[in-house]
C-alpha cells in the first residue's frame, strides 16, 4: 500500500520508542479493563476496592502518559514527513526544466502540491482520533439510562466536565487552525508564483533563490503551526479518553455507594461503557480516510517520478563561466527544436535557425500566428533544450554547465508572462527607484511598492505588462525580451513604448528583441526578423526596402 511505502521511505521515528510506547500503551487500555473488571467481581468488600482503584488509577496514568507521548511523536513525525515532501517536490520543480512542467501540466501540479498534501496532513490526525468520541457517547448514554438513572447522573456529569474542556479549548484551536490555513494560503500563492511565473524564476537565479527561500519559510511555519495544534488535540483526545475511563471506575466504585443496585448490574454498566463501540468505529471511521490518503499519497509519488523522469539533462546551478560584464555577440549556428506530438503526426520543428545577436540592438521579430516566433524565443533564451546546433556567447558553447549563467543574460516579459506580488531578486534599489518607473509608467496614481511588494496586481493586463516591464528594466540585465508587449496597451502608450522606452534600453546597452505585428514601428528597429512556419525567412535593417 501507499502509505506503508511511504511512511517506510520519509517517516523519520525511532521505531524502537514508538513501538515501545504503543505496547506501554495498549497494555495499560487492556490492564483497565482487567482491573475495572476485577473490582466489579469484589464490589463487596471494600479492602479490595480500595485496593483496586489505587491500581485503577496508576494503569490509567500509564496509559495517559504513554497514550499522549505515542500521539505527539506520531502526529510529529507525520508532519515533518511531509514537510521534508513538500520541500523535495518543490526542489525537483525548481530544477525541472519548462517542457517538463508543460507536460506533466500546472494544473496538475498545484492539486497535487497544495491539495494532496493537505489530504495526507488532515488524514494524519483522523487516523489517530476517529469515531472515539460520537457513537460511543450516543449508545452508552442511552444504555446507561435504562441501567440506573444514578449512572446516567454521574455519565452526565462526566460528559459535561469533558464538553466543558473542549468548549474551553475550542477557541485555541480554532485560532491555530486559522493560521495554518492562512500560511497554508500564503504558501499557495508563493507557488502559484513559481509555476506561473516559471520562465521568469529560470532566466533569473537570485529570484529563483529569493522565491525558493520565501516557499521553504512559509512551509516551515505551516509545519510548526500545525504540530502546535495537532499537540491540542492530542492532549483533548487523552483527557476525552481518561473522561471515559473516570466515567468506568465511577460506576464501579460511586454508582454501588450512592445507590442500591446489584453485582450484575454494576457489571452491566461497567461493559456498557468500555471499549467495543471505540474499536468499531475507529475501523469503520478509518477506511474513508485511509483511502483517500492512500490516493493522495499514490498522486505525490506520480508526481515525483514524472519530474525525477524530466531529469534527463540537469542543468548546473553553479555556472561555470561568469557573463556578469555582458556579451558581445551571440551566436545560434543551426539551432533547432521539434515539439513531440502523435506518432502518426509530423512534429512542428522551429529552425534550423542561424543568428547573430550583437550587444545593444534593437531587433524586431514578425510572423502569424502559429509560425514558431514563441517557441524561438524559449528556444533562443535556453528555457528548450534546443533538439540540435548550438548556441555560443562571445565563441564559448552553451552547455549544461554554463546554461544557467546564459539565461541570466535575459529578463523578460512574454506574452503569457507571470507578474509576481513579490519583487524577487533585485535588492539593489530603494523604493525611490521603484516610484520613479511607476510614475515613467503612468501607473503611480494606481500602485504603490512597499517592501518590494506591490500594492496590487489586481489590474488590467496592459496595466500589468507596464509592471512586468519596470521589473525587466530594474534586473537591469544585457537582454530584454518582450513578446507582443503593446499588443495590450492603448495608442499614446505604444507610442511611449517605441518610441521612449526602447530608445532608453538601447541608451543603456541592453539588446531588445521584442515580438510584434505593429509594422508602422517597424523602423525603430535595427533589424527585423520574420517567421513562417518555423524558419525565419527574412531578416534586414530598417535602412532596406521591406519586401
Amino acid at each position: 500500500m501507499n502509505v506503508f511505502r511511504l511512511i517506510d521511505r520519509e517517516l523519520k521515528i525511532n521505531r524502537k520508542s514508538f513501538l515501545a510506547f504503543a505496547g506501554i500503551s495498549g497494555f495499560a487500555n487492556a490492564a483497565i479493563l482487567a482491573v475495572i473488571n476485577v473490582s466489579a467481581e469484589h464490589v463487596s468488600n471494600k479492602q479490595d476496592t480500595l485496593y483496586y482503584l489505587a491500581l485503577f488509577i496508576v494503569v490509567s496514568a500509564i496509559y495517559a502518559i504513554a497514550q499522549k507521548q505515542l500521539m505527539m511523536e506520531a502526529t510529529s513525525h507525520v508532519e515533518k514527513s511531509i514537510n521534508s515532501l513538500r520541500i523535495k517536490l518543490v526542489k525537483d520543480i525548481l530544477h525541472s526544466e519548462l517542457s517538463t512542467i508543460e507536460k506533466i501540466g500546472k494544473e496538475k501540479i498545484y492539486t497535487i502540491v497544495s491539495k494532496e498534501l493537505q489530504t495526507m496532513s488532515q488524514a494524519s490526525a483522523l487516523f489517530v482520533i476517529c469515531g472515539q468520541a460520537a457513537i460511543l457517547l450516543f449508545f452508552t448514554i442511552l444504555y446507561v439510562a435504562w441501567l440506573s438513572p444514578m449512572a446516567f447522573f454521574l455519565t452526565f456529569i462526566f460528559l459535561s466536565i469533558g464538553s466543558g474542556w473542549h468548549i474551553l479549548r475550542s477557541k485555541e484551536v480554532k485560532e491555530k487552525l486559522r493560521q495554518a490555513f492562512d500560511i497554508e494560503n500564503v504558501l499557495v500563492t508563493r507557488l502559484s508564483d513559481l509555476l506561473n511565473g516559471f520562465k521568469e524564476v529560470k532566466l533569473n537565479s537570485d529570484r529563483a533563490g529569493e522565491l525558493e527561500e520565501r516557499i521553504l519559510g512559509l512551509s516551515g511555519e505551516v509545519t510548526e503551526t500545525k504540530i502546535s495544534t495537532q499537540k491540542i488535540y492530542a492532549v483533548d483526545f487523552v483527557i476525552s479518553q481518561l473522561t471515559f475511563f473516570i466515567l468506568t471506575g465511577a460506576m464501579v466504585f460511586l454508582v454501588p455507594i450512592l445507590s442500591s443496585v446489584y453485582p450484575d448490574v454494576v457489571m452491566k454498566v461497567t461493559t456498557a461503557s468500555l471499549f467495543l463501540i471505540g474499536p468499531i468505529s475507529n475501523i469503520v471511521g478509518g477506511v474513508p480516510i485511509f483511502s483517500n490518503a492512500n490516493a493522495a499519497i499514490q498522486n505525490v509519488l506520480e508526481l515525483e517520478q514524472m519530474l525525477q523522469d524530466g531529469k534527463k539533462t540537469l542543468i548546473s546551478d553553479q555556472p561555470s563561466d561568469d557573463f556578469s560584464n555582458g556579451f558581445k555577440q551571440i551566436e545560434l549556428a543551426g539551432i533547432y527544436f521539434s515539439h513531440s506530438h502523435s506518432d502518426d503526426e509530423k512534429p512542428f520543428t522551429v529552425g534550423p535557425v542561424n543568428l547573430v545577436i550583437n550587444r545593444g540592438e534593437t531587433i524586431f521579430i514578425t510572423g502569424g500566428n502559429g509560425s514558431g516566433k514563441t517557441t524561438f524565443m524559449r528556444l533562443m533564451t535556453a528555457l528548450y533544450q534546443a533538439s540540435g546546433g548550438m548556441i555560443k556567447v562571445d565563441g564559448r558553447i552553451i552547455d549544461k554547465n554554463n546554461c544557467m549563467a546564459y539565461r541570466n543574460l535575459f529578463s523578460s516579459v512574454f506574452a503569457d508572462f507571470h507578474l509576481f506580488q513579490e519583487i524577487y531578486g533585485i535588492t539593489d534599489k530603494d523604493e525611490a527607484v521603484y516610484s520613479e518607473w511607476l510614475a515613467y509608467l503612468g501607473m503611480s496614481h494606481k500602485v504603490k511598492v512597499r517592501d518590494k511588494q506591490f500594492s496590487t496586481i489586481k489590474l488590467s493586463t496592459g496595466q500589468r505588462k507596464r509592471l512586468a516591464l519596470m521589473v525587466s528594466a530594474l534586473e537591469n540585465r544585457p537582454i530584454c525580451i518582450f513578446d507582443e508587449w503593446a499588443a495590450d496597451q492603448d495608442p499614446s502608450f505604444r507610442e511611449k513604448f517605441y518610441s521612449d522606452i526602447l530608445p532608453r534600453l538601447k541608451a543603456n546597452q541592453q539588446t531588445v528583441i521584442a515580438v510584434t505585428h505593429d509594422d508602422m514601428y517597424f523602423d525603430r528597429a535595427d533589424r527585423r526578423l520574420k517567421m513562417v512556419d518555423g524558419q525565419i525567412i527574412e531578416h534586414h535593417s530598417h535602412m532596406e526596402s521591406p519586401l
